[in-house]
């Protein structure tokens, strides 16, 4: 009896093992390694003497897609090296461009890209998680909305964040869990940007932004914060650092909008409309932001 109750034991035991083994290696799996084979792919030989820069090396990432590839490798333009990225869809280059990869990343999300064609109507998105430079090889893996997956994912763009556009009904909460609602600024134009700490372009922009949050301190403008970060991380951040905006978070259901690039800054008016849509950013981003609240006719 007690040899059976052992055997019985012994057989949930390994039940449990091979389910979390089969766990692990799905985890894993998520993850493929490629290696950057050196010279010029073939596909790209129509784009080669308008380039300026160097090709080195290329590899064609694992996509599970039989339509669309996905091209990464180095470049050399004078004495910088860097990389690239480009997406072809039925054996044509769609989209060609250069990659700042981040070696020593705060945050793993800083090395995810996006890459949209068919006129930005459609997207897809990978993380690159380590770039090994000494055994030419690439880690990666693919992005479907906000979630790892080990394939392509090609996903549909209505574009909800574009000028012109009213923007959208989305769940906020400030930094002490308190609901935010942006409509009940309608009467006022709200800017917002959109940011996270690991972010170093991100950081880079808060200075300005400040100083746009004291001139208009007067004015029926709201300046608003809007973050997908922990707010562990961000109330550690503020500690240290002044950021002046009202600092909100984003609930999963409506990050979805501001897609995997930061960071972003809109400017919405009375009306709910979205007047100026800007990605990426730099610490004089603040100047242009500016410039259109003037042109908004909002004056000191």
């Amino acid at each position: 009896m007690r040899t059976q109750v052992k055997i019985e034991k012994l057989l949930i035991l390994i039940f449990i093992a091979t389910i979390l083994n089969g766990c692990q290696k799905e985890n894993k799996d998520l993850f493929k390694t490629t290696e950057l084979e050196n010279g010029f792919p073939e596909i790209l030989k129509p784009l080669e003497k308008d380039l300026p820069f160097k090709i080195l090396s290329h590899s064609i990432l694992e996509s599970k897609n039989d339509s669309i590839d996905i091209y990464f490798g180095s470049l050399k333009q004078g004495k910088q090296n860097g990389n690239w990225i480009a997406l072809s869809a039925n054996n044509k280059i769609k989209q060609f461009s250069t990659v700042d990869f981040k070696r020593n990343s705060e945050n793993e999300k800083e090395n995810d890209i996006d890459l949209q064609f068919n006129s930005s109507k459609n997207r897809v998105s990978l993380r690159i998680k380590e770039l090994d430079t000494i055994s030419n090889r690439i880690t990666y893996s693919w992005i479907n909305q906000n979630t790892l997956t080990d394939s392509l994912k090609v996903l549909t763009i209505d574009k909800p964040l574009a000028k012109g556009k009213i923007f959208p009904s989305i769940e906020l909460t400030d930094i002490n869990g308190e609901k935010l609602d942006l409509d009940n600024f309608n009467e006022q134009t709200i800017v917002i940007n959109w940011w996270a700490v690991w972010c170093v372009p991100c950081r880079k922009e808060i200075p300005g932004l400040n100083k746009l949050v004291n001139k208009y301190a007067d004015k029926n403008v709201r300046f608003i914060s809007i973050t997908d970060d922990s707010k562990e991380r961000v109330s550690n951040f503020l500690i240290n650092n002044e950021f002046n905006y009202n600092t909100t978070f984003v609930s999963e259901n409506s990050r979805i909008i501001f897609g995997n690039s930061y960071p972003k800054n809109i400017v919405i008016d009375s009306t709910n409309t979205i007047t100026l849509y800007k990605e990426g950013g730099n610490e004089f981003v603040w100047q242009e932001i500016d410039q259109h609240l003037t042109e908004l006719h909002i004056r000191n």
